[in-house]
C-alpha cells in the first residue's frame, strides 16, 4: 500500500514531467488507430485506388510506428532520470529494491493505462471527423466508410501494450543495476567533456563528407526508373550525415572556437562555447533527431501538397478532352455507337479531334542523336511520333516541313533541340510551346513528341505503327456526360478490346483519390512529427533546467550578474534549438531537385508551383517550432529560476 500511495505521491507531484508524456503518447495511439481503421476498411477495397492507396498507407503506419517506438523509449529515458532522485531518496530512508520495484510498477501501469485508454477514446472520438476529411480529400462517392473497427482496436492495443513491456522491463533492468547513492545522484550527472579525439574529427569530417554526398545524389537525380532508389540513398547519406554533424562536427567546430583565444575569452562566449560542448553528446543526438523530423515533415507535406495543387493539371495532361478513342483502325460501327449513347444519355458531341499517334518508345538523345533503349532505368525521355498533317489539325496551326525537318514538342520546357540525328539521317528541329490536345501515354519520363512531314515518314522514324484517335468534349449536364463517359468506357471498348478508351470522368477519379490520399497521408505523418518533435524540444528543455538550475547558481557566485547570467545560459538555448530548423531548411533546399524528379513520376512538372510550396511549408513549420521554442523555453526559465 506504502507503494501505491508514494506513486500516486509522486504523479501529483511531477505533473510537468508526466502529464505532457501521458497527453503525447494519447494522441499517438489516436493517430495508430485511425490509421489502422483506415487500412482496414473493407469499404475501401470498393474504390480503383484502393491497392495503391492501400500500399502507401501500409508503408505510413510502418514509418510512423517507428517514430512512435523511437520516441516513447526517447521520452521514457528522460522521465526515467528525472525521477531517479526520488527514487534515491526514498531507497535511502529505507525502502529495499524490492519496494521500488512495486513503486515503479505502479507508476508505470498508471501511466500506461490512462494514456491507452486516453488514446483509443482520442481515436474513437476523432476517426469520424478524420474519415470525413479522408472522404473529402479522396472526393469518394457513395463510399460508407466504417467508424469503428475491432481488428484496428486490437491491433492498437498489442501494439503499444508491447511498446509498454518493453519500456518497463527496460526501467526495472536499470533500477536493479544501480545503487541508492547513484539514484540520487542521476540527475547532477552530466554528459563528460567530449574528448576532442582523432576519432571524433575523423567521424565529423566523415559525416559531413556523407552529408554533401547525399546532396551531390539529390542534386544530380534524374526522372527515370530507378530515381526512388537514388532518394532513398540520398536520405539514408543525409541522416548519418545528420548525426555525425550534431555529435561530432558540432564538437569538433566548438573546440576550434575554444581554441581561438580571442574569442574564446570573452565572458559570454566563454560561458556559451564551455556550456555547449559540455552537454553535446547528449544535446548532439536529440537535436538531430528534431533536424530530420522537421526536415521529414517538411518534405512529406511539399509533395503531398504539390502534387494536390497540381492535379488540375494533370487532369488536363491525362484527358484534354471529355472522350478519346484510340485504336488500330476506328471502325464505322464504334462511330456509331458513339452517336447512339449521345442519343440515349442526351448529350452533343462538340470539339471533335482525330489524330494518329504512335506509341512510345524509350529512348536516349547522345551527341544529338535518338537511340531507342529497352531499359527504363537509364532511359530518359519516352517518345512518340504523329504526321504533320494530323497536328495542323487538331491544334489548328498551319505548319510545313520540308523532309529533313521535324517539329518537336517536350513536356518538359527545358529541352532545347536545334538538329536531332534518327536511324542516321539528320534533322533539322524546330521546337513547339504548346500540344493541348496531345494524346499518348507518356507517364514518368520526359515526353517527346516528333512531327514528321507525313503519315510514312512519321511511322518510319520509329519503325511503330500508327494508331487511329478520336476524341471529343462533351455538352450537356454534368449527370447526363458522367452517365455517357461511365457508358462509353464500357461499351466502346469493342468486343475484343480492341478499342482503349480514356474519359475524363475515370482519369480525375483516379487522380483525385491518389493524389488525395498521399496528400492525408502526408498530413497524418506530418502531424505525428510534428508531435514527437514538440515533446522531444519540451523534454530536452526540461532536463536542461534540471541540469542548468545548479549551473545557473554557480554562475552567479562567481561574479556574474543575474542580467548576465540570464543571457548567457539564454543564448546557449538559442543556439542548440534554432541549430536544427537551421539545417532542416538546408536539407529541404538540397532535396527539392530529386524531390522534383520523384514528382515528374506523377508527371507533376510544375516547378514553379514546388517552389511556392516549399517556401509556404516552410514557412509555416518554422513558425510552429519557433511557437513550441517558445512555449518550452517558459517551462525551461521557470525551472532554472526555481528556489
Amino acid at each position: 500500500m506504502l507503494e501505491l500511495k508514494l506513486g500516486w505521491q509522486s504523479l501529483r507531484n511531477n505533473k510537468q514531467l508526466y502529464l505532457p508524456f501521458t497527453l503525447a503518447t494519447s494522441l499517438l495511439i489516436g493517430v495508430f488507430y485511425i490509421f489502422q481503421a483506415i487500412i482496414n476498411n473493407d469499404s475501401l477495397a470498393k474504390i480503383p485506388t484502393a491497392s495503391a492507396i492501400n500500399s502507401i498507407m501500409q508503408v505510413a503506419l510502418v514509418f510512423t510506428s517507428l517514430i512512435i517506438v523511437v520516441f516513447m523509449f526517447y521520452i521514457n529515458n528522460i522521465v526515467a532520470k528525472q525521477r531517479n532522485k526520488e527514487l534515491g531518496l526514498y531507497s535511502m530512508l529505507g525502502m529495499t529494491k524490492a519496494n521500488l520495484f512495486f513503486l515503479v510498477l505502479g507508476v508505470d501501469v498508471c501511466l500506461f493505462g490512462f494514456s491507452l485508454v486516453l488514446g483509443l477514446l482520442i481515436g474513437l472520438s476523432f476517426i469520424k471527423f478524420v474519415l470525413l476529411a479522408f472522404v473529402k480529400l479522396l472526393d469518394l462517392k457513395l463510399v460508407h466508410l466504417t467508424v469503428f473497427s475491432g481488428q484496428a482496436l486490437l491491433l492498437t492495443v498489442a501494439f503499444f501494450l508491447a511498446i509498454f513491456m518493453a519500456l518497463l522491463l527496460v526501467d526495472l533492468a536499470k533500477l536493479s543495476q544501480v545503487r541508492p547513492v547513484e539514484l540520487w545522484n542521476a540527475t547532477k550527472k552530466g554528459e563528460r567533456l567530449p574528448k576532442n579525439s582523432w576519432f571524433t574529427k575523423v567521424l565529423g569530417l566523415a559525416g559531413v563528407a556523407t552529408l554533401i554526398g547525399g546532396y551531390y545524389l539529390s542534386v544530380i537525380t534524374k526522372p527515370n526508373a530507378s530515381v526512388i532508389t537514388t532518394f532513398f540513398l540520398a536520405i539514408i547519406l543525409v541522416v548519418i550525415g545528420t548525426y555525425a554533424l550534431f555529435t561530432s562536427a558540432s564538437i569538433f567546430f566548438l573546440n576550434l572556437l575554444k581554441q581561438n583565444k580571442n574569442y574564446y575569452y570573452k565572458r559570454n562566449h566563454f560561458i556559451t562555447v564551455s556550456g555547449m560542448l559540455y552537454r553535446m553528446k547528449q544535446n548532439g543526438v536529440g537535436l538531430a533527431s528534431i533536424c530530420l523530423l522537421c526536415t521529414a515533415s517538411i518534405v512529406a507535406l511539399v509533395a503531398t501538397s504539390s502534387l494536390m495543387a497540381g492535379k488540375d493539371n494533370q487532369i488536363k495532361q491525362g484527358a484534354p478532352l471529355d472522350v478519346s478513342i484510340t485504336s488500330k483502325k476506328i471502325t464505322p460501327a464504334t462511330y456509331k455507337k458513339v452517336q447512339e449513347l449521345a442519343a440515349k444519355y442526351k448529350v452533343t458531341l462538340i470539339n471533335k479531334k482525330s489524330q494518329r499517334i504512335s506509341h512510345l518508345a524509350l529512348a536516349n538523345i547522345e551527341a544529338g542523336q535518338l537511340k531507342i533503349s529497352q531499359d527504363a532505368n537509364t532511359a530518359n525521355y519516352e517518345v512518340l511520333t504523329l504526321p504533320l498533317a494530323d497536328y495542323n489539325r487538331v491544334e489548328g496551326t498551319n505548319y510545313h516541313l520540308k523532309n529533313n525537318e521535324l517539329l518537336v514538342y517536350a513536356t518538359d520546357k527545358k529541352v532545347k533541340l536545334k538538329q536531332l540525328q534518327i536511324k542516321g539521317k539528320n534533322y533539322r528541329v524546330r521546337m513547339l510551346s504548346e500540344y493541348k490536345y496531345r494524346l499518348g501515354d507518356v507517364a514518368t519520363l520526359t515526353g517527346l513528341y516528333l512531327i514528321a512531314p507525313d503519315a510514312k515518314s512519321a511511322q518510319s522514324l520509329l519503325n511503330i505503327p500508327l494508331n487511329e484517335t478520336y476524341s471529343f468534349d462533351l455538352k450537356g449536364t454534368d449527370q447526363a456526360k458522367k452517365n455517357y463517359s461511365q457508358a462509353a468506357s464500357q461499351q466502346l471498348k469493342g468486343r475484343n478490346s480492341e478499342n482503349f478508351v480514356t474519359t475524363k470522368v475515370e482519369v480525375s477519379e483516379i487522380i483525385n483519390q491518389f493524389y488525395g490520399g498521399m496528400l492525408f497521408v502526408g498530413l497524418m505523418l506530418s502531424v505525428t512529427m510534428l508531435l514527437t518533435t514538440g515533446m522531444i524540444i519540451y523534454y530536452k528543455q526540461v532536463s536542461e533546467g534540471y541540469a542548468d538550475r545548479a549551473r545557473f547558481k554557480t554562475m552567479q557566485q562567481v561574479g556574474l550578474s543575474l542580467a548576465e547570467t540570464k543571457q548567457a545560459i539564454n543564448s546557449q538555448v538559442l543556439m542548440v534549438f534554432m541549430f536544427p530548423i537551421v539545417v532542416a531548411a538546408i536539407h529541404l533546399c538540397f532535396a527539392l531537385p530529386a524531390l522534383a524528379s520523384v514528382l515528374k513520376l506523377f508527371s507533376m512538372y510544375d516547378l514553379k508551383l514546388l517552389l511556392i510550396v516549399a517556401v509556404t511549408m516552410l514557412a509555416i513549420l518554422i513558425i510552429i517550432y519557433l511557437l513550441i521554442y517558445s512555449l518550452t523555453t517558459k517551462v525551461y526559465r521557470r525551472i532554472v529560476n526555481a528556489d
